[in-house]
């Protein structure tokens, strides 16, 4: 009993300390971006975030150079956000971050902010979007979609929709509110009188039509304004298109050609641990998407395993999905089932791969084709007899517990290129 009240204090405890050091650190950024006065352009949603933001900051860099700034990695939370705009560009778990805090400070008087600031906002729990606005004003404000993601605070689908549309709530009467027409969680949502609604997607005023998905990326016709672009892109998958008709709108209101943003978005990449496509050892291919998961999220990425024209076999390697709350058992036997009729070979991992395997043979999938694995270093030990040359496989999970980056490690087999192409590889995360 007096261990657990122990336990209670010391947790209450450093919940006071975050709390202390998120408000002094929010303090510093509020003040820091009401002195420099750049333009925002705040990018959320349950998914697509980073790479929308990552192809924003392509467009408009491509312009304006240096005048554009973003928050680098996901520091995109409470804790983050705060840190990036004072000049930070990662910070330290554990002890570490006490210099990160003395750095903090060192950049809230000499760290020069852009005039353009292109801000991932990230939540997990209510009231954390209202901290985050708290910190800046967006002049323009994008929705990336809504899903079934961090379910476990946010408990249900109307709750995330209500912190979300918080962003477009926070804009000035001039403001612009992007979000995605294809989205059926996404209509409907509340604008302030007076900003300008601009959709992105198949039906949006941003579209894109004849698409057509290969494992070199993704090409299609853009259609902005009144004018269309062929786009070569390098990005794998229908769904990260919708990151590229953002960036487009984007750079349509900031004035840019509509051959000046096909060029830039030609150049945008896969972000590591994104739908990024690497070659492995034994002439196999993989969809590294190992970055996080959620129920959305892992449907397009396997219905894009499905569409690649591919002479061999297609491998879905598939972990826990983590945060769904109520929604765990429905959102794990939905994607169970989509991947059974996405793959040739399953193999699951993690405390819902039962759950993950009654989807699959709900679709049909054969038992035997079926593998479950209690964690990831089991599952890395049986895949040399489980993969065959001529594999493309598709690596997707929740990092918490699952670290499915050390599956994409292992196959590549080369420690110099995982270090170039793989999330998590710091020394921070390798001590995690």
């Amino acid at each position: 009993m007096e261990y657990c009240l122990s336990k209670i204090n010391k947790n209450q405890m450093k919940e006071k300390v975050l709390n202390l050091i998120q408000n002094y650190l929010g303090f510093l950024a509020r003040l820091k971006v009401k002195w420099a006065k750049p333009k925002i352009i705040a990018i959320t949603g349950s998914y697509g975030k980073t790479s929308a933001k990552e192809a924003v900051f392509q467009v408009l860099s491509q312009k304006f150079g240096s005048d554009v700034g973003k928050n680098y990695g996901n520091m995109n939370s409470v804790l983050g956000l705060p840190l990036a705009i004072l000049g930070l560009k990662s910070y330290n778990f554990g002890a570490g971050f006490i210099v990160d805090l003395a750095r903090a400070k060192w950049g809230f008087f000499f760290h020069k902010l852009p005039k353009i600031l292109v801000l991932e906002l990230g939540i997990d729990k209510p009231g954390e979007m209202a901290q985050l606005l708290r910190i800046i004003t967006p002049d323009i404000s994008v929705i990336t979609g809504i899903s079934e993601t961090h379910l476990e605070k946010l408990k249900n689908i109307e709750t995330v929709r209500r912190e979300k549309e918080l962003v477009f709530k926070s804009l000035p009467k001039n403001g612009v509110a992007m979000f995605s027409a294809d989205d059926e969680n996404s209509r409907d949502l509340d604008f302030p009188v007076g900003v300008k609604k601009i959709s992105f997607g198949k039906n949006g005023d941003i579209k894109y039509k004849n698409l057509k998905v290969e494992i070199t990326g993704t090409n299609f016709d853009l259609e902005i304004a009144d004018e269309t672009v062929a786009i070569k892109s390098k990005l794998v998958g229908e769904h990260l298109v919708q990151n590229l008709l953002i960036a487009a709108a984007a750079g349509k209101e900031f004035g840019i050609s509509a051959e000046e943003i096909k060029t830039s978005l030609e150049k945008i990449k896969p972000q590591p641990g994104r739908m990024n496509p690497l070659k492995t050892k034994n002439q196999m291919l993989v969809l590294d998407d190992s970055y996080n998961s959620n129920p959305f999220s892992a449907q397009k990425a396997l219905q894009t395993l499905k569409a690649i024209d591919w002479s061999g076999r297609r491998v879905a390697i598939l972990g826990n999905m983590n945060e769904l709350g109520n929604f765990t058992t429905n959102g794990h036997l939905l994607v169970g089932e989509v991947a059974g009729k996405s793959a040739d070979l399953l193999i699951f991992v993690g405390p819902n791969a039962k759950l993950l395997a009654s989807g699959a043979e709900k679709s049909g999938m054969p038992k035997n084709k079926i593998k479950i694995f209690a964690t990831t270093d089991e599952a890395i030990k049986s895949l040399d007899s489980l993969l065959v040359p001529g594999d493309i496989i598709l690596i997707k999970a929740s990092q918490n517990g699952m670290r499915f980056e050390n599956i994409v490690k292992y196959l590549l087999d080369d420690e110099n290129l995982a270090k170039k192409v793989l999330v998590r590889q710091e020394k921070k995360w390798r001590r995690k």
